[in-house]
């Protein structure tokens, strides 16, 4: 697994720790809701095969991270951008690191 994604992971993990440090234990539904996204985006990176068809999918999640402002999207964009710069330089190589 690249670095970068690891560092995604991690991002992402801090995210959900910042909701629910912030808001407290109402905003579980919110950190679960996100957990599901990400495992649906996770589903969905295994089954593109293509470093272009994946720079696509996580060029995507930047603007739903903004349109969902309100559900806690901004707490994801740093994630969303370093998943989105690891397809980037998995496309520059020329080859498609396996999920």
């Amino acid at each position: 697994m690249p670095v970068l994604v690891k560092g995604a992971m991690g991002l992402f993990v801090v995210a959900a720790v910042v909701i629910l440090g912030s808001v407290g234990w109402d905003a579980y539904w919110l950190v679960v809701a996100w957990g599901v996204a990400a495992l649906v985006l996770a589903f969905g990176a295994r089954v593109v095969r293509g470093p272009l068809a994946r720079v696509a999918l996580c060029a995507t999640l930047i603007p739903l991270c903004v349109l969902l402002t309100f559900e806690g999207g901004l707490f994801f964009l740093p994630a969303a951008v370093v998943l989105l710069l690891a397809a980037v330089q998995q496309w520059r190589r020329g080859r498609c690191v396996p999920a």
